[in-house]
């Protein structure tokens, strides 16, 4: 059985005695490293890779998707299954999900693919799902890799209803994963598919840069440990607790967290607002935290808990505690990536004044945490070279990247990270050549 490490770490190891009380918590849980036995089982992992075939992706585009299709099948060993569908307004399943069988056959399949018509992009995740559906078990790690390139414009294109049905198919245990591709693609519905269907989104501007996300996502995949995580958080009764990733919560004071990989760390942020019954001296119980996750075995479900105390202190004593660094550095990071979504929005009106506000913000915000000011250093370049589609899908996937991330377990904000899913990027897709279209007026 894996077992998992809970910590709680507040902004200050003590809170005043007398008054209102504004707390924060870190709420951190972490892997154990990878397990050196290279006999140890492997979870299968069933793979339903969806491809837009649409007409927007004729020529290159097109044969590097399939480029990135052909090498996730390739680094797929005994056990793995993997589904192959590919849409346009029509919806063909080259393959259903089994073995990999003869590779040299599925990649020959894989790059006979021609593009054609419009984009029915339900239509080709559905078949993904219901491929997986086919040979689902509790003992395999389900997901679809969804790509495309533009806007859903044929079958069910509503974003509500998109996000709900990859929601549902979360809830069977069958995840979804976005790709977008280029600048056209429609980031609102591919992130909301893949943040309601409890996978990953990414995003690159030329079909050859998702060839990296998707070997990172397959490296996630390979060495997850843990499974629908969650969190409760039992507060004292009058207290308020505000859950401040923007995890979805499944019932009152419970939160899913990211699935969890080896040598990794997934952590939650929360507030705390109410008034200390405590004496000065005394211990204060602030609740218990409990985490509960199950093994890739799929039927077992683990927990770890804790209760969180702090010593009432005199007022001045209190407030005169220094601050816990790491939790002042997520505070931030999480203010940035606030600020990242309202940008976004902004950008989506072309009020790109108050996107300027907006990116002020989040240099002042930035300025003592190094990672930060190398994202917002990065978005500033953008809007000073007129990039302006470029930067409004970075807005959207930034703020995504900062609050649900993995981390390494003691992270070291100089370094590099010690895998590719707990990698830090200061940009989510590349560069691309200047933008043809006149930049908005409300840019001047």
């Amino acid at each position: 059985m894996t077992q998992l490490k809970l910590i709680l770490q507040p902004l200050r190891q003590g809170l005043p005695a007398s008054g209102p009380c504004d707390l924060h918590v870190l709420v951190r849980v972490q892997a154990p490293e990878r397990p050196a036995d290279l006999n140890r089982k492997h979870t299968p992992l069933h793979l339903a890779v969806v491809l837009d075939r649409s007409g927007s992706m004729s020529g290159q585009p097109l044969q590097e998707a399939c480029r990135c299709a052909s090498a996730i099948a390739e680094r797929l060993v005994a056990g793995d299954q993997v589904a192959i569908i590919a849409y346009d307004n029509r919806v063909r399943v080259l393959r259903p999900c089994q073995p990999v069988g003869d590779l040299a056959e599925l990649q020959r399949q894989i790059h006979a693919l021609t593009a054609g018509g419009n984009t029915n992009l339900h239509g080709g995740w559905a078949a993904g799902v219901e491929a997986l559906r086919q040979a689902h078990r509790p003992d395999v790690i389900s997901r679809v890799l969804l790509l495309s390139d533009g806007a859903a414009n044929n079958g069910i294109t509503d974003p509500e209803t998109l996000g709900s049905a990859a929601q549902a198919a979360a809830l069977e245990g069958i995840s979804t994963s976005t790709y977008g591709l280029g600048r056209d693609f429609e980031e609102g519905l591919m992130t909301a598919m893949a943040k309601q269907g409890t996978g990953r989104s990414y995003y690159g501007d030329l079909a050859e840069d998702l060839l990296d996300p998707f070997m990172e996502e397959f490296d996630l995949l390979s060495n997850l440990v843990a499974r629908k995580l969650t969190v409760v958080f039992d507060t004292p009764d009058g207290w308020t607790l505000t859950q401040l990733n923007g995890y979805a919560q499944a019932e009152p004071g419970q939160w899913r967290l990211p699935d969890l990989a080896s040598q990794a760390e997934t952590w939650a942020l929360f507030r705390l607002q109410g008034t200390c019954t405590a004496k000065v001296g005394e211990l204060m119980d602030l609740g218990r935290i409990k985490i509960t996750w199950q093994d890739l075995e799929g039927q077992a479900t683990h927990s770890a808990a804790a209760t969180f105390l702090l010593p009432a202190l005199p007022e001045a004593e209190a407030l005169a505690l220094l601050l816990d660094p790491q939790v002042a550095n997520r505070i931030s990071e999480l203010s940035v990536g606030e600020l990242q979504a309202l940008a976004h929005q902004a950008a989506e009106l072309d009020d790109w004044n108050l996107v300027r506000t907006y990116l002020d913000e989040m240099k002042a915000l930035a300025a003592d945490h190094p990672w930060s000011k190398v994202v917002v250093d990065e978005l500033s370049s953008l809007l000073e070279h007129r990039e302006f589609r470029s930067l409004k899908k970075e807005f959207l996937y930034q703020s995504m990247a900062t609050s649900d991330r993995l981390t390494d377990c003691d992270e070291d904000l100089f370094m590099p990270s010690s895998s590719s899913y707990t990698r830090r990027k200061p940009r989510r897709g590349k560069p691309m050549p200047p933008e043809d279209p006149e930049p908005p007026k409300a840019a001047e």
